[in-house]
């Protein structure tokens, strides 16, 4: 017996830290479980049986929340006896996401809350066994921030399920800060996934794109499930069923594979609604048959009452009213004792929260108390040097007094001034294309208005010549005034072009490829940022060249969406020449000439699209950086840091590559390649 134990103690440390390599998915197969159940308690030393519950935990996570809760408290429990505090973190926060998936939502805030007191404390980092099985990190560090972010995106799921969502965006946005602090693609791919909620369609899309993407490169396939059940459902909210049904169906062999019963359950809920769309009720049945066998064995109750929901709606389409009427019963019955359970909760959880309040207003009143104490005691400690000093006092006290009036007359006017410059900053772009688009409307007006006052003139002629009888003298004039007409007809046709473009690009993207001219696109955007810029600094000059490949034939694209790529670089371009002529020995050199150049080419099947700067460059240590949402080299409060993240994922979506190629004091140059 003591030989079979030794064996075991040999083998199973590495299946715990191999089951242990990410802290969300410690996954184990049945077979494995089963024996670690057997064995658990029989493990040699407490360490190994923490890492064991752990393991165990998760296993159960997605089939049965009761026993996962069982083995997570255990972990607990011994992560308490050891002392061992990001353990504990660990396991407060896996008690509080089994407890929000069963609707104990009082528990399960308490329990997060504690987690990320654990994580949150930098002491906690000294002392943990193997710690790094966390995040594949090599500090401990990095382990604790990755701890850390997780309970955050735990923490905004509950905010989300208790419908605030300005707290769930909240937990998500520093939750990826976290992540990107440490590389961690798991936690980035997760905190997309959860922002995208809050998002439009179009965007959401473009971060579950990401998210997939960052979670299939990192390795992270088992997040792929719930990642593509959402981008299922936005297809779906954009009419798009097809597309829907194909990410349900990826959904489904992902999520098998895995055996991951939470997300297979989406899957299947999601697959059985679309069917119903389409009155395809023996494939909506068929599915909701698999969601509801999936829920009863995972046991949860939200799940259960999906399932009965759709089977009893699919029975009554197909007029089977014994089997709906059935399924109808235990969901309303299930939904009764959910309603009963939830409102207990949410009340509990209010009264939580508001408990919270009162306790914080302690503290705050506490406070105030201890600073007056400390300042009155410190007064009645300084009367004597009060009397021999009064007048000194006095005068200081005045100075104060009035250096804190500036203070906080200059703190208003800061927070005013940042205010505007947020305002400035959101309006900046489409005051640009206001601006370019109210230049170029005025030129063919010009002509319109010029040629109309000119004809007028020649009709009155006209009629002078008729009277006297001069035909051919009156047939000439009626030849001019016709080519004056044809011109106005002309500029007037311009004007209207420019209208209707602007309009398409001020509208919503629609998605919908259309044959573009790529060329009038460039060559019309580029005016527009130019005359934007001049109507906003008068200043600003700089020269535009062009070199349009009159080969390229119109190409499939989305107009409105590659136009604001075209837009974003040109515009990135004159500021990039506008920066590096406002420094002091470029701007007094009278060889340096402002220059921005758009080119297009036909390369074999690609058409590229090149905006060309001689600005700064980008310095080499921040170019792996530019395309990564929210970073910005510009000062706070003048960018957003998107721009070119979104320009990415725009060309990315259409087949295509966005390029840079820079070199520091010479300039640079984006290339956007599209298929032909």
């Amino acid at each position: 017996m003591k030989r079979r134990l030794l064996l075991l103690f040999l083998i199973l440390p590495p299946s715990f830290l191999l089951a242990q390599r990410d802290p969300t998915w410690g996954y184990v197969s049945r077979k494995r479980a089963d024996s670690l159940r057997a064995i658990v308690e029989k493990l040699p030393n407490d360490t190994l049986k923490m890492s064991a519950y752990r393991s165990l935990g998760f296993y159960y996570q997605e089939s049965k929340f009761d026993s996962s809760l069982y083995f997570h408290e255990k972990q607990l429990e011994l992560a308490k006896k050891l002392n061992i505090k990001l353990w504990q973190s660990d396991a407060h926060a896996q008690i509080g996401q089994n407890l929000y998936y069963v609707g104990d939502v009082t528990r399960s805030y308490e329990s997060l809350q504690e987690a990320i007191r654990l994580a949150e404390d930098e002491k906690n980092e000294s002392s943990n066994w193997h710690v790094w099985i966390f995040s594949n990190a090599e500090t401990l560090h990095d382990s604790r921030i990755a701890i850390l972010a997780m309970n955050y995106i735990m923490l905004g799921n509950l905010y989300n399920i208790l419908g605030e969502s300005g707290k769930a965006t909240s937990m998500s946005e520093v939750a990826l800060k976290l992540g990107t602090t440490i590389h961690s693609a798991k936690i980035i791919s997760l905190a997309l996934t959860n922002m995208s909620q809050f998002f439009s369609p179009d965007s959401a899309l473009v971060a579950l794109r990401k998210s997939l993407e960052v979670a299939n490169s990192g390795g992270y396939r088992r997040f792929m499930g719930g990642i593509l059940t959402n981008m299922g459902t936005i297809y779906y909210a954009n009419g798009n069923i097809d597309s829907a049904k194909h990410c349900a169906y990826q959904a489904v062999r992902v999520t098998q594979s895995q055996n991951n019963l939470l997300e297979l359950i989406y899957a299947y809920d999601l697959l059985s609604f679309l069917y119903a769309i389409e009155n395809k009720m023996d494939s909506s049945l068929h599915y909701a048959s698999k969601e509801l066998e999936t829920a009863q064995h995972s046991g949860s109750s939200g799940d259960l009452l999906s399932a009965y929901g759709k089977m009893s709606h699919a029975y009554k389409s197909k007029n089977r009213l014994d089997s709906a009427f059935k399924y109808e019963q235990l969901s309303n019955f299930l939904n009764d004792s959910l309603k009963n359970y939830r409102i207990r909760k949410m009340s509990e959880y209010q009264s939580i929260a508001f408990n919270e309040q009162l306790r914080l207003k302690d503290l705050e009143k506490e406070r105030k108390d201890f600073e007056n104490k400390i300042r009155t005691n410190t007064l009645l400690g300084s009367l004597f040097t009060l009397f021999v000093i009064a007048g000194l006092l006095y005068r200081s006290s005045r100075q104060k007094q009035k250096a804190k009036q500036k203070i906080e007359q200059s703190y208003d006017q800061l927070k005013s001034t940042q205010a505007q410059l947020i305002q400035s900053e959101k309006m900046a772009s489409l005051g640009e294309l206001t601006a370019g688009i109210a230049h170029e409307i005025q030129n063919p007006l010009n002509f319109v208005n010029n040629f109309s006052e000119v004809n007028s003139e020649l009709i009155d002629e006209l009629k002078q010549e008729i009277d006297k009888g001069n035909l051919e003298d009156a047939k000439k004039l009626a030849g001019s005034i016709d080519e004056n007409e044809q011109k106005i007809v002309f500029h007037g046709k311009r004007a209207d072009a420019i209208v209707k473009s602007m309009l398409q690009h001020s509208r919503s993207s629609s998605g919908v490829k259309e044959p573009t001219d790529i060329n009038a696109l460039a060559d019309e955007y580029l005016r527009l940022a130019y005359h934007g810029l001049r109507a906003k600094d008068k200043s600003f000059n700089a020269t535009m060249k062009t070199d349009f490949d009159q080969s390229i034939l119109k190409i499939n694209v989305v107009p409105q969406d590659i136009g604001r790529v075209i837009l974003n670089l040109i515009t990135n371009a004159f500021h990039a020449v506008t920066e590096r002529r406002s420094v002091p020995k470029i701007s007094t050199d009278n060889n340096y000439e402002p220059t921005v150049t758009v080119n297009t080419k036909k390369s074999g099947t690609k058409i590229e699209i090149m905006v060309k700067d001689n600005g700064n460059g980008i310095p080499q240590k921040v170019l792996d950086k530019i395309f990564q949402p929210f970073f910005t080299t510009k000062p706070s409060g003048q960018g957003t840091g998107l721009g070119l993240s979104l320009s990415y994922d725009i060309v990315k979506a259409h087949g295509g590559e966005l390029k840079v190629k820079t070199k520091e004091g010479e300039g640079s140059e984006f290339i956007i390649v599209l298929p032909a």
